[in-house]
């Protein structure tokens, strides 16, 4: 990347991927008997909540986040890494169809892109590698002598989180806010589409959707995406909010 930075912060979760990694990736370690089983259901159970409205998203992030830890206390972490890649031999087939014309319209502008989702790191690294993303950065679970310690290191999906994370991997780079895009469906995305000048909706969960009008976010869906992500680009840049960069 340049020393003058363009970047264009991608999310994986029902934004390039119609799904959960993260989710998949427990599913067949479930499969595998190869973690806690019954921590593992807490974290499919905790977001059923969710879904139905019976928890607040922080609630649902730090609950989740936490039980996916200990389902993987104890466990060897190259048994999860060598089902990470399992898991992405079959779900790399379900990206978008979109997923990678967009990455080749965002280099062909001068972007950098940056993905940053929910799903353990274990998974997005798989799609970075997939898509030839430098940048990646999803939750990274507690390690020690080669297996998991049941602890959490980086809640990458919970609120602010994703601000933070974009701060750290662009330290030391003048950074234009103000033509940074970020794509992203859910709330968590909403503290990015705060300060970057070129956000973009996509698909959005109701809390997020509720935002974008009062925003006044662009809104895209998987037929539209790259004619809004144009649109975008070639728009005047907004004047991104005065929130300081790391």
């Amino acid at each position: 990347m340049s020393n003058e930075l363009k970047a264009a912060v991608l999310d994986v979760d029902g934004t390039l991927y119609p799904g959960a990694l993260g989710v998949e990736l427990l599913r067949a370690l479930m499969a595998a008997g190869a973690c806690h089983r019954t921590r593992a259901e807490g974290v499919l159970e905790v977001l059923r909540q969710y879904k139905q409205g019976a928890l607040d998203f922080p609630t649902m992030a730090t609950r989740a986040y936490t039980l996916y830890a200990q389902a993987l206390e104890g466990i060897r972490c190259d048994t999860v890494d060598a089902l990470a890649w399992k898991v992405w031999e079959e779900a790399r087939r379900k990206l978008f169809g979109f997923v990678r014309p967009l990455v080749g319209l965002l280099r062909e502008a001068g972007y950098g892109c940056v993905i940053i989702s929910g799903s353990p790191q274990e998974m997005i690294q798989r799609v970075a590698d997939e898509l030839g993303v430098s940048l990646a950065c999803g939750a990274l679970f507690s390690r020690r002598e080669g297996h998991y310690t049941g602890g959490v290191d980086l809640s990458s999906g919970a609120l602010g989180e994703k601000s933070r994370i974009f701060d750290a991997v662009t330290r030391g780079q003048d950074v234009r806010l103000e033509r940074c895009f970020a794509l992203g469906d859910s709330l968590t995305d909403s503290a990015l589409f705060e300060r970057l000048g070129l956000p973009l909706a996509f698909e959005p969960e109701p809390a997020l959707r509720v935002l974008a009008q009062q925003r006044g976010w662009a809104v895209a869906t998987r037929e539209d995406v790259l004619e809004r992500t144009r649109e975008l680009l070639a728009a005047p840049a907004r004047e991104a909010s005065p929130k300081p960069h790391g």
